[in-house]
């Protein structure tokens, strides 16, 4: 039992990994791996199993009750090895607003049941869960068997780091995983079958399998899908001996639209950006900052050498010729440039039908992040030296103004400014979720050249399992990350830099009320209950929400 930073008392048993009693076979015979479901329509939803068994000719049903007494639609699906035995079918004709329960039949017997939903044609509320990055290596899922236990989710957002293609020792190193959850196979992932061998080992987890057989559940990657600090042309760790890096990409890919419960937009190629509609209340827009348009991140290292190791003038200069030359340059996207046009009407449209809210689901941290002063301070004398250096230089670029992050938005300024005029232009109700840094921040996200109004806010981070900044900074009193932080940072509202879990938001037509929901250890398989911390803020009719209130 834990209390909540403001007072809550949080009670129960381990809620991670509670399930509801229909959810509680994860796997039945040949279907192998569960069920899921994801990107409702008001009149659909695509429902998803692996099969393997059999000539792979299944049948599915859609039904009003639990017990099928009442069958809405039905079809036939066939498994092969073609999509590693896994099958997805878009069902239509379906009624918006309401619950579903679904299975899939073959000759020797059903499925599980899954639960889903279809969006509203007309929309008071929308409740999502928002998470990202699980490393399987790090701890267990309790984000997933906790909010698969929530009857008030009504659609799970991943934004991406669904798994991690690192090998053995990599990351974590092995002293830092935990005891029998190491990745399978033992080998950084590059081909077609390794990325399904990734996936099947990750969806043999009870709290993630819970999670998609519970809710629907929409995504979007972001790098570790691929390869690490992956761009359009590459990744920090894909090596020539690798083969092609396109040929990663289109495994990758295409391993990913197979396990996942999701509608694969018209397009060949890695597209995976696309809306969902929720009535008249909100729209939700997912974004791809990884692979479509995001040009190669900058280095320090590699642009300034030993000039981040020393004060002085000559440093001062070197960074201030980096930000002008290279940082700066309007160049380089994140979301390029077809992108870009398509979300700028995206969001205008979506004001245009009335919809209250634009609900962006991204891939990383749009507000700015500065180290903050006696960030140095905060890292253990036991910690390794390259992390204590890495920690004195981040500190250091914070206080020339600069980022220590260049794989965020802060590494592309200019592209940033771009999203942030377009929510303004629009007149949205922005609300940005993302994920990818570890740790959660909420930030208030300011129009660019116009410091009194607000573009968006952003709810961002929520990691399952990846450790975040207490890794590198392990020293100092409660909380004194946190502070570091929101110092540097004018648009930060709240942080949390220690812990893993997930974030819930609800959505109405006169507020949206957050929460993040933290686990006290990933480490433990029986975490107890989660600490919760509430925010809200309000939506403005000429645009612009209100700031986080906590």
């Amino acid at each position: 039992m834990l209390i909540a930073r403001r007072g809550l008392l949080v009670a129960g048993a381990s809620a991670a990994m509670a399930r509801p009693a229909w959810a509680q076979s994860l796997s039945q015979g040949a279907f192998t791996h569960g069920v899921a479901s994801g990107d409702p329509l008001a009149e659909g939803v695509i429902i998803w199993t692996r099969f393997v068994g059999g000539d792979g000719r299944i049948a599915w049903e859609v039904a009003e009750d639990e017990a099928f007494n009442t069958v809405t639609a039905r079809g036939e699906a066939q498994a092969g090895p073609a999509s590693d035995y896994c099958v997805k079918a878009d069902v239509r004709g379906l009624q918006p607003g309401r619950a579903y329960f679904y299975r899939f039949l073959s000759g020797s017997g059903p499925s599980l049941t899954g639960r889903t939903r279809t969006a509203p044609a007309n929309a008071e509320s929308l409740s999502v869960g928002l998470v990202s990055c699980a490393n399987y290596a790090f701890g267990y899922f309790h984000a997933y068997g906790h909010m698969a236990a929530r009857d008030d989710i009504e659609l799970v957002l991943h934004t991406g780091d669904y798994i991690y293609e690192y090998g053995f020792d990599e990351y974590p190193r092995t002293e830092l995983a935990v005891p029998g959850r190491a990745f399978d196979p033992d080998h950084e992932i590059v081909t077609l079958d390794d990325y399904y061998r990734r996936y099947r080992q990750y969806h043999t987890d009870p709290n993630l399998l819970a999670l998609r057989a519970a809710k629907p559940i929409s995504a979007v990657w972001d790098d570790h899908e691929v390869a690490n600090d992956s761009s359009s042309t590459g990744a920090q760790n894909h090596q020539r001996t690798e083969g092609a890096y396109v040929d990663r990409v289109a495994a990758a890919t295409k391993a990913y639209f197979d396990w996942m419960p999701i509608r694969r937009p018209e397009s060949n190629g890695p597209r995976v950006y696309r809306t969902l509609e929720w009535g008249d209340l909100a729209r939700i827009i997912l974004l791809d900052t990884r692979i479509i348009g995001r040009v190669r991140q900058l280095n320090y290292q590699r642009a300034l050498g030993l000039h981040l190791l020393s004060d002085g003038a000559g440093t001062q200069a070197a960074i201030e010729e980096f930000r002008s030359t290279q940082l700066l340059d309007p160049a380089r996207t994140l979301l390029g440039a077809e992108q870009e046009a398509w979300l700028a009407e995206t969001l205008a449209s979506s004001k245009q039908r009335g919809q209250t809210w634009q609900i962006l689901a991204q891939q990383i941290v749009v507000g700015e992040q500065l180290v903050g002063a006696g960030a140095a301070a905060l890292v253990s004398p036991e910690t390794h030296a390259n992390v204590r250096r890495y920690v004195t230089v981040g500190e250091r670029l914070g206080r020339m103004g600069m980022p220590w992050n260049l794989d965020s938005w802060d590494g592309y300024p200019a592209a940033r400014e771009r999203f942030l005029q377009a929510c303004a232009a629009s007149a949205a109700n922005a609300v940005v979720l993302g994920g990818d840094s570890h740790n959660t921040w909420l930030n208030n996200l300011m129009a660019p050249g116009d410091a009194a109004r607000r573009a968006a806010i952003e709810f961002a981070g929520a990691s399952v399992t990846s450790p975040g900044l207490e890794q590198a900074m392990s020293a100092g009193a409660a909380g004194a990350r946190e502070a570091m932080m929101r110092s540097a940072n004018a648009q930060l509202a709240w942080c949390d830099v220690t812990h893993r879990g997930y974030g819930a938001l609800k959505f109405t037509r006169g507020a949206c009320e957050a929460e993040w929901v933290a686990f006290a250890s990933v480490r433990d398989p029986d975490a107890g209950a989660p600490n919760i911390t509430r925010f809200s803020a309000t939506p403005s009719a000429q645009g612009g929400p209100s700031a986080w209130t906590v």
